[in-house]
């Protein structure tokens, strides 16, 4: 439009030259008056775009890890028997809250002489719900175990108790390296509900973040990216939400 206005504005400068002085200043600030909108229009559309983190529903238990080990340092879980290295993408606390049945939960591991991971996952009443062993092969990375359709579906309102624990040569001990910690199950309200179903990937884990469902935020967000792997926004989006809760040793580490 712009372009157009200025060759029509040339064709008249050959023939009224005086028309400059008029037409010009008008011309001009109608151009600037188009660039501020756009501009203005495309900062609002950058402003909207989601930005995940999390916010925790409240004050958790101190941390508990297994086989001795600690969240500090380069690695953040040293474990020294087998030389390796594992951390569950979870809180500080160790718990956090899902809305589905059965939930994905995710651990990274890194240097070990370990072929497998063993995942538990007990009720209340320290009951077996769900066990399954993962091959990783001495493979460094973000490992997810999402609880199968044969699996008993979490309950609403009912704490389950989770573990991963490293695999060495001699298979299960006592002294086995590992983490654990605790998955509750809650319901949404109907109206944060329904927002979050008509919702694309990103604004969903937002909404999630927000309102403290931890497992459905990582979900949902590692889903995505796993959907679209170079999609830039997806990828800061997820160093930010792990850099939220103290993550950020291993916030640019792949997905496995």
């Amino acid at each position: 439009m712009a372009r157009q206005k200025s060759i029509k504005f040339v064709g008249l400068l050959t023939t009224v030259l005086f028309v400059e002085l008029v037409v010009a200043p008008s011309l001009l600030t109608k151009v600037q008056a188009q660039t501020q909108s756009a501009n203005g229009t495309q900062t609002q559309r950058i402003s909207t775009i989601a930005r995940v983190t999390f916010d925790p529903p409240g004050e958790g238990k101190p941390d508990d890890t297994a086989g001795g080990a600690s969240r500090s340092g380069g690695c953040l879980q040293a474990v020294t028997n087998i030389g390796g290295c594992i951390v569950p993408l979870m809180p500080e606390t160790k718990d956090g809250l899902t809305t589905t049945e059965r939930p994905t939960f995710f651990v990274y591991v890194a240097d070990s002489a370990a072929k497998e991971l063993f995942f538990s996952l007990r009720d209340e009443s320290d009951n077996a719900v769900y066990q399954a062993k993962i091959p990783i092969n001495g493979q460094t990375g973000i490992v997810s175990v999402k609880l199968p359709d044969s699996a008993p579906a979490l309950e609403v309102g009912k704490t389950y108790q989770w573990a991963f624990i490293m695999v060495g040569e001699q298979g299960l001990r006592p002294d086995s390296p590992g983490v654990r910690g605790e998955v509750r199950r809650v319901e949404l309200n109907p109206e944060l509900k329904s927002e979050i179903a008509q919702g694309k990937p990103l604004d969903r884990a937002e909404l999630y973040g927000k309102n403290g469902i931890w497992f459905d935020t990582v979900a949902t967000l590692a889903e995505a990216r796993k959907q679209q792997p170079n999609d830039t926004t997806l990828v800061a989006n997820w160093q930010d939400l792990l850099k939220s809760v103290g993550l950020d040793a291993i916030a640019t580490q792949p997905l496995l």
